[in-house]
């Protein structure tokens, strides 16, 4: 026992530290008004509300007068939300960069920060009043010595070991023994004059730079410690003094009479706020069930509560299976409300072909490494003509194991260039493409810092923002699992057209592809359906920079003597129309009877072409791709994109696979 108490608040204090660290308090500006109110909606209805009709309850089920204070005591408990819960509940259902999950997030801040200082003040006036003033004013100062000494003395300290680390780098080991040492200090400090251990680490955790190394290093050297040792004690602790035994009949109903009204007034309370600032309906309530789920560090709350007398041993035992059941229910009810794919739908196409009405194609570029972007950058040259004016919005990805929230950074083109970290080069190689295209070119470039599950989160709402119709992935075989998993994702949800590059050396060269061809022989494998189009329009676009040869190759079946009035006719006979004068284009056609016959015709012109544009998705009962669909790999390039990216198609040439907006 004596092992378990002293565990129990080393895991508290870790816990709210490493989680702190994660927190950014830019995101309660971000989500602006809503947030606030709901934050504070959230916390001061339920507690007036319930307290004022469990107070009711109390006097018509005539219950006892030592027992009404306990029960008094559920509204406020109920009312508060741990953002710590909060967050962990959001990482583990991938929703934290979803617009529903940071407004949960910045609201459960609010409702976290303010509960703390309305508590904190309610236990400083109780003090003065049974202790005397010299007391409260003694507790007071402790609080405002420790929060000065936290911002102006250990926060310079953490920058200062910061800029030590360099990036990509470890921290170093006496840096990560002086972190702890700032932990432990604060809590004993705190805990010697009788404050609450927790908030001076919560403190220290919000100021400590999130980015790596410090961030990711302090996740790994103490957060997985923390989860498998601390963690485990306090939920054993708080466990052993649950005795379901204890409970009456009468008190169950009692207390369950209090806990169930504080809910059902906090949901009625987040949902009317939701509705007033025009949330969906469904998505009200699925904020209702994630501010209204419950974690551990609820439950220090309520161990907190029952330690210092508030409530009685029933009232706690009750909460903490109420709480137990509340996190059982709103994990399975958030996954059936909660289509975030709903988030990405736009009212109007964002595709490619769309944007021939407009001399502007807006682009959204994904970068992971440094290399990267000179592949993208070569290709988009090839693209742009003075016929063809490109908006690209450059997002380098990076991930960041001890920085949990989701933050996208905007880069200005200001100051002196440097070359210290990836998102550096990545700035300066877009701010040269700008500057080579004036007047064609606009770049403005972004970092999205996430996690690894839930970045394409960060894509699409960065799609659906800068208006784009076309989202471009560098792609190769080496590409890790989690990349090709943020592809797939992107390529369900997106609210535009997605480009998947997959470059076989064509473009990956840091000097300028027109320094080092004169032509670049573009062909667009035709096979019909809505991607092949969107593709084709994509081909046309290229086709307005002369230095580019355009060439589509349309498969027919061999039986059908006459091609039909179709779609995939219709968007034919437009092309030649509008490319009759062109002198850098040309259709051919092929007539062939099944797949095979494809593939030997693609692996014979093979040769003539450098890049390669086909679209994703297309019919599988067509006879042209007949056979070809069995020996397919990868799932990303469709089935003529894996044929031609195969190592057994033999030609150099690199693949643009696009697929049309859903």
């Amino acid at each position: 026992m004596s092992v378990l108490n002293v565990f129990e608040p080393f895991g508290l204090i870790y816990t709210f530290f490493v989680l702190s660290v994660r927190l950014d308090l830019g995101i309660i500006k971000k989500s602006g008004r809503p947030a606030i109110v709901l934050g504070l909606g959230s916390f001061l209805v339920p507690w007036v509300l319930a307290t004022f009709i469990i107070f009711l309850g109390n006097i018509a089920m005539k219950v006892d007068e030592n027992f009404r204070v306990p029960l008094l005591a559920v509204a406020p408990l109920q009312a508060i939300i741990s953002f710590h819960s909060i967050l962990s509940l959001l990482t583990d259902q991938k929703l934290l960069n979803s617009e529903l999950g940071r407004l949960a997030l910045s609201s459960s801040v609010i409702n976290t920060l303010f509960s703390w200082l309305a508590f904190t003040l309610i236990g400083f006036v109780y003090e003065g009043l049974s202790h005397g003033v010299k007391v409260f004013l003694l507790k007071l100062l402790t609080i405002l010595f420790i929060f000065v000494v936290i911002v102006f003395v250990l926060r310079p300290i953490l920058l200062w070991m910061q800029k030590q680390s360099p990036e990509r780098k470890s921290l170093k080991h006496s840096h990560v023994l002086a972190i702890n040492m700032m932990v432990i200090g604060v809590a004993l400090f705190e805990q010697i004059t009788g404050n609450r251990t927790y908030l001076g680490t919560t403190i220290l955790g919000i100021i400590t730079p999130a980015s790596p190394p410090m961030g990711s290093c302090l996740a790994n050297k103490i957060e997985y410690f923390v989860r498998a040792v601390f963690v485990p004690c306090f939920v054993l602790n708080v466990g052993r003094r649950v005795d379901l035994f204890s409970i009456q009949l009468h008190t169950f109903l009692t207390v369950e009479f209090a806990i169930l009204v504080s809910i059902l007034v906090k949901i009625a309370a987040i949902i009317g706020t939701a509705l007033y600032y025009k949330i969906p309906f469904s998505d009200a309530i699925t904020l209702s069930i994630i501010l209204n789920c419950r974690g551990i560090y609820d439950v220090q709350f309520f161990s907190s509560a029952n330690q210092n007398k508030i409530i009685t041993d029933e009232v706690f035992v009750l909460l903490i299976l109420n709480a137990i059941l509340q996190f059982a229910v709103s994990v399975p009810l958030i996954r059936v409300f909660c289509d975030l794919s709903r988030t990405y739908r736009t009212y109007s196409k964002r595709t490619i072909r769309q944007s021939e009405y407009s001399s502007k194609l807006r682009i959204l570029v994904c970068i992971y490494e440094a290399e990267d972007a000179s592949t993208i950058i070569n290709f988009l040259q090839a693209s742009v003509s003075f016929q063809n004016f490109i908006e690209v919005s450059a997002l380098n990805l990076e991930e960041y194991v001890g920085h949990s929230m989701p933050i996208i950074i905007e880069h200005h083109f200001d100051g002196i260039p440097s070359q210290t970290t990836q998102a550096d080069h990545i700035i300066n190689a877009f701010r040269y493409f700008e500057q080579q295209n004036r007047g064609l070119v606009l770049v403005q470039c972004f970092t999205a810092i996430a996690p690894r599950a839930s970045m394409y989160h960060d894509i699409c709402l960065l799609a659906f923002e800068r208006f784009t119709s076309l989202v471009v992935f560098p792609y190769q075989k080496s590409n890790t699992h989690y990349i090709k998993t943020m592809m797939k994702n992107v390529l369900k949800t997106a609210p535009c057209s997605v480009g998947i590059l997959f470059d076989r050396g064509l473009f990956m060269d840091f000097t300028p592809i027109f320094w080092r061809r004169h032509r670049i022989h573009v062909g667009v494998v035709f096979v019909g359906g809505p991607d092949d189009s969107e593709a084709l329009a994509y081909g046309v676009r290229m086709a307005q920079n002369c230095s580019v040869m355009l060439t589509v190759i349309r498969f027919v079946h061999k039986e059908n003597d006459l091609i039909k009035k179709d779609y995939d006719s219709n968007i034919i006979n437009d092309f030649r129309i509008i490319t009759i004068d062109s002198k850098n284009v040309e259709y051919r056609e092929h007539r062939v009877t099944q797949g095979a016959d494809t593939a030997r015709v693609l692996s014979y012109i093979g040769y003539d072409f450098d890049l390669f544009l086909v679209g994703r998705r297309h019919d599988s009962n067509s006879p042209v791709l007949f056979g070809l669909t069995d020996w397919s790999e990868i799932e990303e390039l469709g089935v003529i994109g894996d044929l031609l990216a195969s190592s057994d198609f033999l030609s150099d040439a690199s693949v643009m696979v696009i697929q049309k907006q859903t």
